[in-house]
């Protein structure tokens, strides 16, 4: 960081306070005054924080942490610009402010495709004359969703969103939440290719049943790398059984609505775009597409002022988003609602009250 004049002492003491005191979301900023550029002292000073936050340290080889901090300046100057438009939510620098929008993609780039899917559409979810949904349903008060977790630079977001619905199935039908192991899904589950390829929800829920059920994250804990299948631990600590699985029919949010309603629910979605990157708050409304390359787990829903929403719990850390989660829009124009948010949605079931 360069010298700081002292006239700039008073500005940077109030931002320490600020951003020390920053919640454990996308990292909150002080606005631009009359929508003027920060200087560079502030933004230097910003850089330091972020990284002191995130643990980012960065070699002198190539001019690497040049090369960040212009990636960062350019997130930094792209938040700004779009939080003074006052738009339907807002940015932060989350743990991807000092990437491109192309390595952002890179890091995850399976893809869960819908053509992949089986073929167990059911009607189960399908609404019916007479329904009544609640107006909105928020499985977090009900105590049936774990704490926000970490996939790290694995691309195990399948996983993730498999885990999250069978949590969240056991924990209403047993009245018990227990975090289970994403780590044995990862290590195990191998036509999903671990960290390395295009996992389906729908294949881990199979994996589940075929190998009667899933060890504890307690007992098999999450690495973030692929490693191999520890078949003794995998099959003497099982917790967690399910019966079946299904998919809810695609491109149908009142379906889905409704099987929210009911469960959680995993999904995929489109993550591509900068601002799904840079996302910190309220209901987000694009852009997006909808070829799928990330896979998350809705939680609920609601309406805000007009605007109806999605609870989606993502599986980045709670440094992304709103401390881990997302509103994304719901009731979208698209049948495949936004994001593709309908296009791949599925759920486990549980027949009976027995764990394994």
């Amino acid at each position: 960081m360069g010298f700081v004049r002292p006239v700039c002492m008073t500005i940077l003491f109030l931002l320490i306070v600020f951003v020390l005191s920053a919640p454990s979301s996308a990292m909150d900023l002080p606005a631009t005054s009359g929508g003027h550029n920060r200087s560079n002292e502030e933004v230097e000073f910003i850089f330091q924080m972020w990284m002191s936050k995130h643990g980012k340290t960065y070699t002198n080889a190539l001019g690497e942490k040049e090369r960040r901090f212009q990636n960062f300046k350019d997130n930094l100057r792209f938040i700004d610009q779009h939080n003074a438009k006052n738009l339907s939510y807002q940015l932060g620098l989350t743990r991807f402010a000092d990437l491109t929008v192309q390595e952002y993609r890179d890091l995850f780039p399976g893809s869960p495709k819908p053509k992949q899917r089986n073929l167990k559409t059911s009607r189960r979810y399908v609404p019916l004359a007479g329904d009544q949904l609640p107006e909105s349903v928020d499985w977090r008060q009900e105590g049936a969703v774990s704490e926000i977790k970490d996939q790290g630079t694995c691309n195990s977001c399948w996983a993730f969103s498999t885990v999250a619905a069978v949590e969240g199935l056991n924990k209403i039908v047993t009245g018990e939440l227990i975090s289970l192991s994403e780590q044995e899904l990862v290590d195990c589950n191998l036509v999903n290719n671990g960290c390395y390829g295009s996992g389906l929800m729908d294949t881990a829920f199979q994996f589940l049943i075929n190998n009667n059920g899933l060890d504890s994250e307690k007992d098999y804990p999450y690495q973030g790398t692929q490693g191999s299948c520890n078949r003794k631990q995998s099959t003497s600590n099982k917790v967690i059984t399910i019966d079946s699985y299904e998919d809810v029919p695609a491109n149908d949010e009142i379906s889905l609505q409704k099987a929210v309603a009911h469960q959680p629910v995993s999904v995929g979605v489109d993550k591509k775009s900068q601002e799904f990157m840079l996302y910190r708050s309220c209901i987000y409304n694009g852009p997006c597409g909808t070829n799928l390359d990330h896979a998350l787990v809705i939680v609920g829903y609601g309406s805000e002022n007009g605007q109806d929403y999605w609870i989606v719990r993502n599986s980045w850390g709670t440094t992304w988003g709103d401390a881990g989660y997302i509103k994304i829009a719901r009731n979208f124009e698209d049948p495949k609602g936004l994001c593709g948010i309908a296009m791949l949605a599925s759920y486990p079931i549980k027949n009976s009250a027995s764990n394994a």
